[in-house]
């Protein structure tokens, strides 16, 4: 892979991290909830998932299941209700909640791995998440393109994506946009909710008259 490709894959791929959707408010959420870490966790885990998908890719796996429309339904059904049960779950623990600055509190390693699942499954059910890469890599990936290249365009899409969204909850924690979201926690867990359950309903009714 030359530098000219590669730096078009670091800009697609940076513009696709940062355009709002569910893994946004999945990040945001989970940052208000559990604090600092647990925020973390949560994008870590979102890299690792949207690496792979950009490896598979790569490779042509994912060309295949998306083509395939019954695995393609399943993904994007229980994508659908992974979102949902995560908006549902904010709202909820709404009224206790409070923006860890330092995380103070003790966060156990079953409540970390809990975020960083969260973060990977979300990404890695997400058809959409194959359909981008398959747009972009359509132009970028060379017939002759070996593992070690299609390996490093898996781990760029993943550390560009994990560097983002870390970098969203270390924003909401540790700078004075932090301090103003620690002040309205409830508010913004109970929108972050809303916003994953109104995306989710979208993902159903886009199922719905797909079979129709």
């Amino acid at each position: 892979m030359n530098i000219e490709t590669w730096l078009q894959l670091v800009a697609i791929c940076f513009l696709g991290a940062i355009s709002p959707g569910p893994s946004l408010a999945l990040v945001v959420a989970n940052t208000v909830a559990g604090g600092r870490t647990y925020g973390v966790v949560t994008s870590l885990g979102h890299g690792v998932g949207i690496g792979i998908w950009a490896f598979l890719t790569a490779v042509g796996i994912a060309g295949v299941m998306v083509d395939k429309s019954g695995i393609l339904l399943a993904l994007q059904f229980v994508g659908a209700c992974l979102i949902a049960y995560i908006g549902f779950r904010t709202i909820i623990s709404a009224n206790r909640v409070s923006i860890q600055q330092n995380d103070s509190r003790t966060t156990g390693s079953g409540t970390l791995l809990r975020g960083a699942s969260e973060g990977f499954l979300i990404s890695l059910l997400n058809p959409k998440i194959a359909l981008f890469f398959l747009a972009i890599f359509s132009h970028l990936v060379q017939p002759d393109s070996g593992w070690t290249e299609t390996g490093l365009m898996g781990i760029t899409a993943g550390l560009i994506d994990a560097c983002w969204y870390v970098f969203v909850a270390l924003m909401l924690t540790g700078s004075n946009i932090g301090r103003i979201f620690q002040n309205r926690a409830k508010v913004v867990s109970r929108i972050s909710g809303i916003f994953l359950i109104l995306i989710a309903l979208y993902l159903f009714s886009e199922m719905i008259q797909r079979l129709l």
